[in-house]
């Protein structure tokens, strides 16, 4: 069973949410998020093996975002579209409170491929996230670009100079044409990168504001999974764990380490976008529902 509820956010952006729910009565809820430059369809594919799919078999109820300006929940940039990384954060607690509403009687978690993998969390370090913070978090392949937490002196200079590029090309077009480009199938706005060009200048994963919300991790009591693949260059491991070390109680699952050899059989650890898109990576999907369980049902 697949619906779509329309919600809107504090500032009245309208926000689509796919739900699926699986044949036998659901043991929980997860809000699943994509990636920046994607929408929800990098983790939901009719007629093949995906992420939402296999957690909704494993008998989740699961509810796709479409993030703000990506997808069904636009307008995009192209149409005159814009939003901030902060607003991205903020619009975490509509989803949270949509699964509240849909299943009151369930435990809700949460689940971000890179870009909803950290504005969740970065949401969760304020006072109303520790309030309504879900019972458990799985940030798959997802870190944020410091500095402080890469000491890899060829690598931070193209980190940023590739943010500048992508800064100046926004505010040059008004926008990032992704699609046109060939990165990515949903364009970004020119406020989102500049939010990112900040944090990067500043060494800082901050809101406009001046919160810290990498200072705030350490009060995150919520259980999080870490999903790192030694086949990401845009988040490795190296870097990845470094970032998220102040979480208190966080359970890591590194894709191409001999001890999760079972997870990419007879394969390399997969890249950024194939650890969703991929079928190939089914085994690690479902080796996130059975943390999800033991921590939901548990």
């Amino acid at each position: 069973m697949i619906a779509e509820h329309r919600v809107r956010a504090s500032d009245g952006w309208r926000l689509s949410v796919l739900d699926l729910q699986p044949t036998a009565p659901a043991w929980g809820v997860v809000v699943a998020g994509h990636a920046m430059m994607v929408d929800r369809r990098t983790l939901h594919r009719e007629g093949r093996p995906c992420l939402a799919r296999t957690l909704c078999d494993a008998g989740l109820r699961v509810l796709l975002p479409d993030l703000r300006g990506h997808g069904s929940s636009g307008p995009g940039p192209a149409s005159g579209g814009d939003w901030s990384y902060d607003q991205l954060v903020e619009d975490t607690a509509v989803y949270l409170e949509l699964a509240r509403r849909l299943a009151p009687d369930l435990p809700v978690a949460t689940l971000g491929h890179s870009l909803f993998g950290h504005s969740t969390l970065a949401w969760m370090t304020g006072a109303l996230g520790r309030d309504l913070a879900p019972a458990a978090h799985v940030a798959l392949c997802c870190e944020f670009w410091l500095r402080a937490t890469d000491d890899r002196r060829l690598v931070w200079p193209l980190k940023a100079g590739l943010t500048r590029l992508m800064v100046g090309l926004t505010a040059a077009l008004g926008h990032l044409p992704a699609r046109r480009l060939g990165v990515g199938s949903a364009d970004e706005a020119y406020t989102y990168f500049d939010d990112f060009r900040r944090c990067v200048a500043a060494d800082a994963w901050r809101a406009r504001d001046g919160r810290d919300y990498r200072a705030g991790l350490a009060a995150v009591d919520t259980p999080v999974l870490l999903v790192v693949s030694d086949g990401d260059r845009l988040a490795p491991p190296r870097t990845a764990l470094r970032f998220w070390s102040p979480l208190p109680r966080r359970t890591t699952i590194r894709l191409g380490a001999r001890e999760f050899a079972d997870l990419t059989p007879g394969r390399r650890a997969p890249g950024h976008m194939a650890a969703v898109t991929d079928p190939a990576s089914e085994p690690v999907w479902r080796a996130i529902a059975t943390w999800l369980k033991d921590q939901l049902v548990a």
